[in-house]
């Protein structure tokens, strides 16, 4: 175990280098100018600025210096925001969105587990088909389509929820609700699929031939044995929708690190695209490596495939 551990981190390590790298190039790539007033700037004073944030560097050297901070703990200074320390306003705003994203998870994970329960039980029958179109819908359609349209009907319309804003638990509602539809949606159909192949299978049958009754053979072998798999959607899915909800946070005036990471890339406010980025990949990383780690402990097989043969 502590083998397949250890490949699965020298895994994340090489994924999250190469994010980083990939991330960075991208960035010098695009087009403008971090300084808001370059336009009124003689060429003189805009070359004094790109060389006090060290801009005018080549770009392999302004790479290895940002390394090097990097492993130092130093993500370097905002531009847009007076030099304000990234990793600081990362961690005032992260919490908001990490909010937004658990309360999405938590709620779209368990109606949809719920719904596909039903849908299996009830396969090829109404529950079934309604099920499985509203999951079509909810995968296809982006979660912001659905944000402005709960804005409109609930905000704007009704006026029972507020327009926009985090400030108490109504203003959480229809931005949750936005980023929980898709989440819903997957869970929903996995679990379904699931349901309907565990209960084909023998040890059903073999139950259900020994008298138990229906609802005992769902909730007592089926169920249990349908989650396993679910695993797999909900650990890299709970990492999209927290770092996924950038354009619904701007929607909603949600102060979190997706309204502030589309700030930054509109204004290339070089440091704050690579840190809330480097969240973002972290995040997705770190949580695809405790999926790995979660189905080792259940099925040993894939240690042994992995590399572990002990």
């Amino acid at each position: 175990m502590v083998r397949y551990i250890l490949k699965r981190v020298g895994y994340m390590l090489v994924t999250f280098y190469v994010v980083i790298t990939l991330t960075f190039l991208s960035m010098k790539l695009l087009p403008g100018t971090p300084f808001k007033t370059a336009n009124r700037l003689t060429p003189q004073q805009l070359n004094q600025l790109r060389h006090y944030y060290g801009l005018d560097q080549p770009i392999p050297v302004q790479y290895v210096h940002y390394l090097w901070n990097f492993i130092h703990g130093d993500l370097g200074g905002s531009f847009q925001y007076g030099m304000q320390p990234v990793t600081q306003f990362l961690l005032q705003r992260f919490p908001v969105s990490l909010e937004l994203g658990v309360e999405a998870m938590i709620a779209g994970t368990i109606l949809g587990i719920l719904l596909g329960i039903v849908a299996g039980i009830y396969r090829a029958r109404f529950l079934d088909w309604g099920t499985m179109t509203f999951s079509v819908i909810g995968i296809s359609i982006p979660s912001f389509i659905f944000a402005g349209i709960l804005q409109y009907a609930f905000a704007v319309n009704v006026q029972l929820f507020p327009v926009a804003g985090w400030s108490g638990p109504m203003s959480h509602v229809l931005p949750a609700t936005s980023l929980a539809i898709g989440v819903l949606a997957l869970v929903a159909r996995f679990m379904r699929t699931e349901m309907v192949e565990v209960l084909n299978q023998d040890y059903i049958v073999t139950a259900q031939a020994k008298g138990l009754t229906t609802s005992a053979v769902v909730f007592r072998h089926a169920i249990r044995n349908a989650l396993i798999p679910i695993i797999t959607v909900i650990g890299p899915l709970t990492a999209a929708v927290v770092t996924g909800s950038l354009v619904v946070e701007n929607i909603f005036a949600i102060p979190g690190i997706g309204s502030q990471f589309v700030d930054s890339i509109v204004t290339n406010d070089y440091p704050m695209i690579m840190g809330t980025t480097e969240v973002y990949a972290g995040m997705f990383i770190i949580t695809i490596f405790i999926v790995d780690i979660l189905y080792g402990v259940i099925d040993p097989r894939i240690r042994v495939s992995g590399g572990q043969t002990s």
